[in-house]
Formats: C-alpha cells, structure tokens, sequence
C-alpha cells in the first residue's frame, strides 16, 4: 500500500485529459471558472469540443457576465477547479480569447492537477431555504445558510438558547428522511436526501445561537442532480441579477 502525504498532486495529461474532459460533459460536472487579474468567478458546464487548425479545444457554457469582465482583455487567461467522478479536486489552467456558438472556446491545458482538498463548491443558499427533518419524534424545519452538492450549514433556530450539549444529535450522528425545501420563482424545489451525518456543531450565524453542519450521505442519483441543476441555476440568476440590478 502505497501511503501519499496531505498535499499529493498527481498529474493528469495527453490522453487522459480528453478521457477526463467527456467525463465532465456526460455528468454535467460543475466547473468553477476564474479570469486571472479579475474580479470574476463563475460556475459553468463543459458542452462539448472543437478541433481548429489541428489543434484541440473545449466548450463551456457561457457564464453571465463574463464579456463585461472580458471587455479589456484581448486574451483570457483562466484557472478551473472541479470534483471528478473519484471525488477528489482537479485544477488547470488554460487560455482562450473566440466565442463559439455562444460559447467560450478555450484551448486543451497541457496537464491537470488532481489533489485531495473540499470536495464540492459552497453557495450561499437563497432566503427562504429550510431543511425539514425529525428528531426524537420533534418535526424541525431550520434555516439553511449554505449548500453543496456534498452537504449544508443549518442554523439551528428551531432549538432556541440551547446550547450544543443540549442538542438532541452530536457529531457523528445520523440524521434520516430529510428534505431541502429552496424557494423558487414560480414552485419551490425539493430535494430528498436519505440520510445525512452530523460533522460538526459550532456558533451561530444569522439569528441562530449555533449551527450545524451535515454530511450527505446517502442520496438518490436523480437528487443529486436536482442539487446540482439548482445550484449552477441560482448561481445564474444571482449573477444576473447583480450585474442588472435594474431588472
């Protein structure tokens, strides 16, 4: 058995990258994308793949806002990070500077590194958004501050002053049969998880004394994507809304 420290990274190339790249388009893998030298992040979806000149390239989904970003820069210089099909974080960076279809066209990274670190993107979750579960026969419907496609921070109202002894679940505990309920502009989405386990308790946020945080662990393959469409969705229409406030 081979043992790596904390901080291996293996490197991916040649045609591995191609292998790796038709994995992130058939699991609509969430790809976070940011311009170096700029202020813009964005997530995104790699669609599909264009040769030019001899010469390989991938296509993304257009990010919104990314020409107002771009507007000054004659080539765009990008760093990507994203959570493989094995769970563990990968990183490249490449460079692009054409529209295709409506798409950003980058070039294929000579390498990519694949390191163990967090193992989903973390989003704000929107006002609105509860977790509904039961515990000791007590129905709790709970504030949730941030969500992943791995798990969520909740804040933890419905229990008042408690302290964390007091909580009727500690780390390691698992909680079953719960529902993550965000609003949405014409019907709320709901998304079911089987099971989730405790990892941590710590202070409060919002208006909460203490929080918790949860680790899916088990949920349905079409849950994961219902999470997954939700998230790269809210991102859009967050980004849209802030770079357009008139709307």
């Amino acid at each position: 058995m081979v043992i790596y420290p904390m901080d291996f990274t293996e490197t991916i190339d040649g045609a591995g990258i191609q292998t790796l790249f038709e994995e992130l388009k058939e699991d609509k893998t969430l790809i976070r994308l940011k311009l170096t030298k700029k202020s813009f992040e964005s997530l995104t979806l790699l669609t599909g793949f264009r040769r030019k000149f001899g010469r390989h390239y991938f296509l993304l989904d257009y990010p919104e806002g990314f020409r107002e970003a771009t507007a000054d820069v004659k080539s765009w210089r990008l760093k990507f990070e994203f959570t493989g099909r094995d769970q563990i974080q990968h990183s490249f960076t490449s460079v692009g500077n054409e529209y295709y279809q409506d798409q950003l066209c980058i070039e294929f990274p000579r390498k990519i590194s694949r390191l163990q670190r967090r193992k989903n993107f973390r989003l704000e979750a929107p006002d609105g958004s509860i977790i509904d579960f039961k515990i000791d026969e007590t129905q709790c419907k709970e504030k949730v501050i941030d969500v992943s496609l791995g798990g969520a921070l909740v804040s933890l109202v419905c229990f008042g002053e408690a302290s964390s002894e007091d909580l009727p679940f500690q780390p390691g505990d698992v909680l079953e049969e719960i529902e993550l309920v965000f609003p949405g502009e014409y019907e709320e989405q709901r998304i079911y998880i089987e099971q989730a386990t405790v990892v941590r308790i710590q202070d409060g946020r919002r208006d909460a004394k203490i929080c918790c945080g949860l680790q899916f662990r088990k949920i349905d393959k079409t849950q994961i994507e219902a999470l997954t469409d939700f998230i790269y969705n809210y991102q859009r229409r967050f980004l849209r809304t802030r770079l357009r406030p008139d709307m």
